[in-house]
């Protein structure tokens, strides 16, 4: 962005008639600075005063991010005309790189004569002296300020060093100040954004809420992009390494820059990633994104604030979770209480009917009522066969009803062995499969988890089961990788055989993190099924 200087207002007849000094300006320039609330106000004020006191032409401060590159530039001298013929701004490189690498205060009569210096791209204006130093927030660096051209003089003087660090130092309190506010100010708006997104996990179910919530984070967190990702599409939408890294680490992450764009698109330069680790049929994780740099927070505190937005949507999640896993329970609860009425009281009255009918058969002399009994009782005995299949019906499901809660008390069972508890998250109409594949799945993840605690050497397994158009099931751990003598041995090839007898695939992987994946992969009904 480019910013002219405003020309200075005349000075009334009244006014002292001795110019300013050097110093008085100075405090002048502190002053003023102090008084920007706004960070981008703030920071073209900044460029525009060092360049003045110095007498430079051109200025530029570049705010950095977390890969040492320019997170944003904000600039002082060019017009835009000129900016569109340059093209892609500085990234950090030759005599700007130097103080990005070793922050010091630089001063450099010419720029094409130091060692650093890698020239310019065309149509960029020509510049000759030099003069940049660090701004340091809280012993951090946050930025450096760099000026070019001397128009008083053919190299910026010791005194203009001084006064560049001095402002420097009165710039990096105002931002420290500013973005103070701007922090408040967001939290605000996010402990906002997180109340009516619990408010609505609380009234609908995970599938309904989770749309709704997404538009509210668009519009309360003025965000360029909210996206909500399903866990079946985790691996896809981040890749296997970072969709890995955030089921066993599930901790919000701020990215910026490149990584930024490479989740979204190319025009976006910061996302915040929100994980949600205990949801049923959600989202995994939910994906914020700005087409700006929030210059205004730094990456620690928006990332706590995301930690805190993640925990509380994971509580709600689980809490809707737990209510619709304990209607299933009812369910599955009063199909049993059904059937066993059926079997134990209707079944027995039917057949005691029959066998009175039939008990009174032979006193009837009338052949037409004696084929009419016996008519009666074939009836009965159909009855009873009809009575047994529903009772039967009603049983089938109740193994997959009772997934989730066989999956964790696996994960109970296994962490004796393992030493510390593994994580479970179960998504999708998994009560709606068949009860053949849901024991299939059961010895799965009892192999797997088997696996984990005897060669992985793991501090963290996570189970993750979804059921879509196709069941998937996720087993991985952040340990040193299965030992080459058992990556095709023992209980792995029967993973691979269940796996193939439902027309699906097992793959068995180390991760390059460290640790070992196994993933399970089937359709939900077999081939001749489907």
């Amino acid at each position: 962005m480019v910013t002219a200087s405003q020309p200075a207002s005349p000075r009334s007849p009244r006014d002292d008639d001795r110019s300013p000094s050097p110093d008085d300006a100075l405090l002048t320039a502190v002053i003023d600075l102090s008084k920007d609330l706004a960070l981008r106000p703030l920071l073209h004020r900044f460029v525009e005063t060092a360049v003045d006191l110095t007498d430079a032409e051109y200025g530029a401060l570049g705010i950095l991010d977390a890969d040492g590159g320019f997170e944003d530039l904000v600039l002082h001298g060019i017009d835009a005309e000129t900016a569109a013929l340059i093209g892609d701004g500085p990234h950090g490189k030759g005599v700007l790189g130097a103080i990005i690498h070793e922050p010091h205060t630089l001063r450099v009569a010419d720029i094409s004569r130091h060692p650093e210096s890698v020239g310019f791209p065309p149509n960029h204006p020509p510049m000759s002296s030099f003069l940049g130093c660090p701004v340091v927030i809280r012993g951090q660096v946050y930025g450096n300020i760099y000026l070019t051209n001397k128009r008083s003089a053919n190299q910026f003087s010791n005194r203009d060093e001084r006064v560049l660090e001095a402002l420097a130092a009165a710039a990096a309190s105002a931002i420290a100040h500013a973005r103070t506010l701007a922090e408040a100010e967001a939290r605000e708006r996010w402990q906002r954004a997180a109340a009516e997104a619990l408010a609505l996990l609380a009234k609908l179910p995970p599938k309904q809420a989770w749309p709704a919530v997404v538009e509210r984070f668009d519009s309360i967190l003025t965000a360029d992009h909210v996206e909500y990702v399903p866990v079946h599409r985790m691996t896809e939408r981040l890749g296997q390494d970072l969709a890995d890294d955030l089921a066993l680490r599930p901790d919000a992450r701020f990215l910026s820059g490149a990584k930024a764009a490479a989740l979204v698109d190319d025009a976006k330069r910061s996302a915040l990633l929100v994980p949600v680790t205990a949801e049923e049929a959600s989202p995994s994780l939910l994906l914020i994104a700005w087409d700006r740099a929030l210059l205004s927070i730094a990456p620690e505190p928006l990332e706590a604030v995301g930690q805190m937005l993640s925990d509380r949507l994971s509580v709600a999640t689980l809490l809707a979770h737990q209510h619709a896993e304990s209607e299933r329970v009812a369910i599955l609860e009063d199909r049993d209480r059904i059937a066993q009425d059926l079997h134990d009281h209707v079944i027995q009255r039917l057949f005691a009917a029959g066998m009175r009918v039939q008990s009174v058969m032979p006193l009837v002399g009338d052949t037409v009522a004696s084929e009419k009994l016996d008519a009666v009782v074939t009836d009965l005995d159909e009855t009873v066969t009809d009575v047994r299949r529903a009772i039967f019906d009603l049983k089938q499901g109740g193994v997959a009803l009772a997934l989730a809660r066989s999956i964790d008390q696996l994960a109970q069972q296994g962490s004796d062995a393992l030493g510390f508890m593994p994580s479970v998250a179960v998504g999708g109409d998994y009560w709606t499969l068949d009860d053949a594949l849901v024991m299939d799945i059961l010895a799965v993840v009892r192999e797997a988890l088997s696996n984990a605690a005897r060669h992985a050497g793991a501090s963290a397994v996570r189970v993750a089961l979804d059921v879509g158009e196709d069941v998937r099931l996720k087993v991985t751990d952040d340990g040193v990788g299965l030992p080459e003598h058992v990556e095709r041995r023992s209980g792995l090839d029967h993973l691979v055989a269940r796996a193939e007898r439902w027309g699906g695939s097992c793959t068995v992987r180390v991760r390059p993190r460290g640790g070992t994946a196994v993933e399970w992969r089937v359709p939900r009904r077999r081939p001749t099924e489907a």
